[in-house]
């Protein structure tokens, strides 16, 4: 532009003020809108976290369910190859039983032989009997003719000896006569002694005979009763196989169902391990977001514009710094040591739920954080409390609202009104204790109990004892 100038007017210093306060407008709406997409985004990352929580559930329940079913499979496996072994040992035992019944038969036809054989043997002995006693008749007879045959021989005898030598032949012949009969006497005697001891052993032998009848009759009746136990056993066996068959079809039909259960909740575990490793990305991806919203909500506050954390930034600052020179006091006039104040050995309170813990400072720091946190509680309305952790989230001292006795059982009431001697190591919790930058602005949902949940920010300021990080105080306000 040949032959033209440019002129430069100077900036004023209105004009520098004017700007400055845009500068300054536009730095506090950064600040306004960065803090409500950190509200936005941590309500978010809260919900993600539950359903992460819930998925992480649902998978868990998933897989056990699938171990259940991979148990049942193999355990339905098991049940087929104990059926077909029970198929295999019911068909011997119904092969066993037929055998059985086949000998038991067999021997209820010999046992019936041998009682036939026992009662013939009984029938014979009886007729001997009565043999026997026709003899001892006979024998009687006999003896009784040989009794007179002996006293006419005498009587003869005497006539032989009247008549004298007349009678001598006579008399020689009644001699042998009588002896015939004394012989005839003894023989018959005889005769009555063996058919007495015939006698006494027939009747033995037939007692024993009554006995064996008796007895093969009795082992025929247990014979018969054992076959009948057979058949019933062997029907029980038959209907046995039979059920067998019937299970050993319905586990053939079991195996197709129970392999496609298996399938699908294999397919459905790992459905919900994908939707798991998902939503694990997906809090980390909000979680980056999250932080980086915070980050800028830092900036903004660093850049010395007044925005809408300002007032509690300075609160906790200032607190922190106080906190720090109280402990610093403490430690140099020996009122509580070093190793003491920075004690992290949590001891469990016995019947605190959820549990409560002591540590050697806390009766140190009951008699002195108040003085400190309660005026920062009580500078704003919003504000909902502060208080100090350490790099471990143990919060020992609460504000008094928060500091309740416990109400055994009620779980819920302790977790909203006795918060303090707790270790809060949740994400916030433990950035607040862990901070080492001069504050701290973080958004999240305070669990308040029983599923119920507040959107609030957290403003922390770190707490160092002679150059030793003990952790920070930290102030969580509504919005």
């Amino acid at each position: 532009m040949d032959g033209e100038s440019v002129s430069k007017e100077p900036i004023s210093l209105s004009d520098e003020q004017s700007l400055d306060e845009k500068v300054s407008s536009v730095i506090q709406k950064i600040a306004v809108d960065a803090g409500d997409i950190v509200i936005e985004i941590a309500d978010v990352a809260g919900n993600i976290e539950d359903v992460t929580a819930r998925i992480n559930q649902q998978t868990d329940s998933f897989n056990l369910v699938r171990e259940a079913a991979a148990s049942m499979a193999q355990a339905k496996d098991e049940i087929a190859s104990a059926a077909q072994t029970s198929l295999q040992v019911a068909d011997q035992a119904n092969a066993d039983v037929s055998q059985s019944r086949e000998r038991v038969e067999s021997s209820l036809t010999n046992i019936q032989a041998l009682v036939d054989f026992v009662r013939n043997i009984e029938e014979r002995l009886t007729s001997l009997n009565q043999a026997l006693e026709e003899v001892r008749g006979v024998s009687g007879a006999i003896q009784k003719i040989a009794s007179q045959t002996n006293l006419l021989a005498l009587n003869a005898t005497i006539e032989a000896a009247r008549a004298g030598d007349a009678g001598k032949g006579f008399a020689v012949v009644a001699g042998e006569v009588k002896n015939l009969a004394g012989q005839t006497a003894k023989a018959t005697e005889q005769i009555d002694h063996t058919l007495e001891e015939l006698g006494s052993q027939v009747e033995l032998l037939m007692d024993e005979s009554v006995r064996g009848v008796q007895s093969a009759a009795d082992a025929q009746a247990g014979t018969k009763d054992i076959g009948e136990a057979i058949n019933l056993v062997g029907d029980a066996i038959a209907k046995v196989d039979g059920e067998l068959a019937h299970i050993n079809q319905a586990t053939i039909s079991i195996d197709g169902h129970v392999e496609g259960v298996v399938n699908q909740l294999e397919d459905m575990s790992a459905n919900a391990e994908e939707n798991r490793n998902d939503l694990t990305n997906c809090n980390d991806r909000v979680g980056k977001l999250r932080d980086f919203g915070a980050e800028l909500v830092q900036l903004t506050n660093q850049l010395g514009v007044e925005t809408v954390d300002s007032f509690f930034i300075d609160q906790l600052v200032s607190g922190a710094a106080k906190v720090e020179a109280l402990f610093e006091e403490a430690v140099a006039r020996g009122e509580i040591t070093m190793e003491d104040l920075f004690d992290q050995e949590y001891v469990p309170i016995e019947g605190s739920n959820p549990t409560q813990y002591r540590v050697k400072a806390l009766d140190f720091l009951d008699k002195h954080l108040p003085e400190i946190q309660e005026p920062i509680k009580a500078s704003s309305e919003k504000i909902v409390f502060a208080a100090c952790v350490d790099t471990n989230g143990y919060l020992p001292v609460h504000n008094k609202i928060f500091s309740q006795q416990q109400k055994p059982g009620e779980i819920e009431w302790n977790t909203a009104n006795c918060r303090n001697r707790m270790i809060f190591n949740d994400r916030v919790g433990l950035a607040s204790g862990q901070n080492e930058k001069p504050f701290l602005v973080q958004a999240y949902r305070r669990d308040m109990g029983g599923g119920n949940f507040v959107m609030m920010k957290d403003v922390s300021a770190p707490i160092f004892v002679r150059g030793r990080h003990w952790g920070g105080m930290r102030s969580g306000y509504k919005l």
